[in-house]
């Protein structure tokens, strides 16, 4: 028994020393995110022009003149402005913050099923932010432009490393046509003239009509630009991503000219209208990296696994010596 005591001082001694080193070695703990940074999300942020019918008309054209008249005051699309569906910065130590609303419409141009944007702040964890719009679609002038599946973007920070950064582009269609995942799209549909009139007569109806009755030969024609793609950048202090920006332009002409039996025209009206109707972002997120909470430094942990290594030692020692006075009272 009394050769082993030295073996198990070793032991525990060369124990402590190993733990100490290691934890020497390893420094402090790793900072956690729970204070400081920021975090946005914004589902929408549109500009809808004021899309006007310019109505020029020229010689004798009473026979349209009402309807024209009432074209004139109407407007192809009306103009807003819509920044909807935010989430601000969680509070801490932890949270969250955001809201989802559907169905959700942009004036006349544009609906979708749902558009929801959050932030979340995680206790020793990230900060983060996410948005997403889905089932959506773009109509103009009578044609669908858009058809939307999902659009989402995410971004997420901790005090030390990189960012996390997610967008994704599902089920999107342009003009009909399945575009991919990461959308760079440049596209243009040609508008005939019989898609003008279409459009006209949406808001005016008889138009058509009243073309046919006078014998109006119609001309002109026009087209509907789409231009989409996404983005995200990482820098030493953020991160910022947006799953899809887009802009849609139109430009539509119409000539209705009133024969006058021998080829010509005794009067024509013409009607135009052009302007980037749509100029907005889908899913759009930043945020700004959390501040660090300081780890326990190393000094302070040696010193407590010491204490704790010393204490247990004294504790086994008392244990022991107590087991020996007790075994040696029981002796005859």
């Amino acid at each position: 028994m009394k050769r082993s005591r030295p073996r198990q001082l070793v032991a525990w001694l060369t124990t402590a020393i190993l733990a100490v080193a290691g934890l020497l070695a390893g420094g402090t703990v790793p900072a956690s995110a729970s204070t400081g940074g920021s975090a946005h999300a914004l589902a929408v942020d549109a500009v809808v022009a004021d899309l006007q019918w310019d109505v020029q008309v020229e010689g004798a054209a009473g026979a349209l003149s009402g309807l024209l008249d009432t074209l004139a005051g109407q407007s192809a699309v009306d103009g807003l402005e819509v920044r909807g569906v935010e989430a601000q910065t969680p509070p801490a130590p932890e949270g969250g913050d955001g809201e989802a609303v559907g169905p959700y419409e942009i004036g006349s141009l544009l609906t979708f099923r749902q558009v929801n944007a959050h932030s979340t702040r995680v206790e020793d964890g990230d900060l983060s932010a996410r948005s997403t719009v889905e089932g959506g679609t773009v109509d103009l002038l009578g044609t669908q432009v858009l058809d939307i599946g999902t659009i989402s973007a995410a971004v997420a920070m901790a005090p030390e490393g990189e960012a996390q950064i997610e967008r994704q582009v599902r089920g999107l269609e342009v003009f009909g046509r399945q575009v991919g995942a990461d959308p760079q799209v440049d596209l243009t549909r040609e508008l005939t003239s019989a898609d003008v009139l279409d459009a006209l007569t949406e808001q005016v109806p008889g138009l058509t009509a009243a073309a046919d009755v006078v014998g109006a030969a119609v001309s002109g024609g026009g087209s509907i630009h789409v231009l989409a793609s996404g983005r995200d950048s990482e820098s030493a202090d953020g991160a910022d991503a947006v799953g899809l920006h887009l802009s849609v332009s139109t430009e539509a002409s119409l000539r209705l000219c009133l024969p006058d039996g021998s080829g010509g025209c005794t009067g024509s009206v013409t009607v135009s209208a052009a302007a980037t109707v749509l100029d907005a972002t889908f899913a759009e997120v930043r945020v700004e990296r959390p501040d660090p909470v300081p780890g326990v430094p190393a000094w302070q942990i040696v010193a407590g696994v010491v204490g704790s290594l010393v204490l247990a030692g004294l504790l086994g020692w008392a244990i022991v010596e107590t087991v020996r006075i007790r075994r040696r009272g029981e002796r005859p």
